[in-house]
């Protein structure tokens, strides 16, 4: 039987990863030289409060191949494979670390590494349904063709509430963060099929904000067989806005979905995001 692993910015709830055996690997979050396991030794509430009361944008780091070859080789010493589905290679190291772990272990042709080149309930839609496939007895190869089709297929579309934690982490440059902040900018960003991020507009406000993101939801129609992720950084009411906003247009099948910290890290609080398949 394959097993699926995937790490813990894919913003899994609870209820997925226990219905489906899921199992996730912590990246970190740093304040101030300390490192904190995600949503293990701090979780996103605790994660959130300690970021807006730093002084210092809090920093991240992928796991080590030991942890990734540990937990490979504990699955695979229970008598199953492992389908581990990662963070984007684009975004972080952390595929290259289950790369390195994988070659560690004592049987390395039975573990499939998969690069989401996505992030948070994007990476967590195609561990779904890969968790989903690998139920039914679906192999490995099977998953990765219908993993490469959603992955082909997927949007994700956020907007930002600030552009502080963009420049703090060097996604932008000081006078655009400035330009930006006096005209009351919001950028409203995508990434794309390579796991890039790139712009897709900028507008002033937030009304303008959820028209433009709606706008996008228009040109780039959902599948409406699988869930649509309505993702947050510490902004719930926004996140159930945007919700009853999508109910009316007819998309019911969502999901509200906290992102994590160490995504959260770079984008900062306020942001909101839709994660989900397109039709074509």
């Amino acid at each position: 039987m394959l097993r699926i692993v995937t790490d813990s910015t894919s913003d899994l709830t609870s209820s997925m990863i226990a219905e489906f055996g899921i199992d996730t690997v912590p990246l970190n979050v740093i304040f101030d030289g300390k490192a904190y396991a995600d949503g293990i030794e701090i979780s996103k509430e605790e994660f959130y409060i300690k970021m807006a009361e730093s002084k210092v944008l809090p920093t991240t780091s992928q796991p080590s191949p030991a942890l990734m070859r540990d937990r490979f080789q504990k699955i695979l010493d229970a008598g199953d494979d492992v389908y581990y589905v990662g963070l984007a290679s684009t975004l972080s190291g952390t595929v290259q670390s289950a790369r390195i772990g994988r070659d560690m272990v004592t049987d390395p042709n039975r573990v499939t590494i998969y690069d989401s080149l996505n992030a948070s309930f994007g990476q967590g839609l195609l561990a779904l349904e890969a968790a989903k496939m690998a139920r039914d007895g679906r192999t490995a190869e099977e998953i990765t063709l219908r993993l490469q089709d959603l992955r082909r297929r997927f949007k994700l579309v956020f907007s930002v509430a600030t552009l502080e934690n963009l420049r703090k982490s060097g996604r932008i440059n000081n006078l655009a963060f400035l330009f930006g902040s006096l005209l009351s900018i919001k950028p409203i960003l995508m990434l794309d099929t390579a796991g890039v991020v790139q712009q897709y507009d900028k507008v002033r406000g937030k009304k303008n904000a959820l028209a433009t993101i709606l706008r996008f939801v228009e040109e780039h129609q959902p599948e409406p067989e699988l869930l649509f992720g309505i993702g947050h950084v510490a902004a719930p009411e926004q996140a159930v806005e945007l919700q009853g906003v999508l109910h009316e247009l007819g998309i019911t099948n969502t999901v509200i979905i906290e992102i994590s910290g160490v995504i959260g890290a770079h984008v900062g609080i306020g942001t909101t995001g839709l994660f989900y398949v397109a039709r074509s």
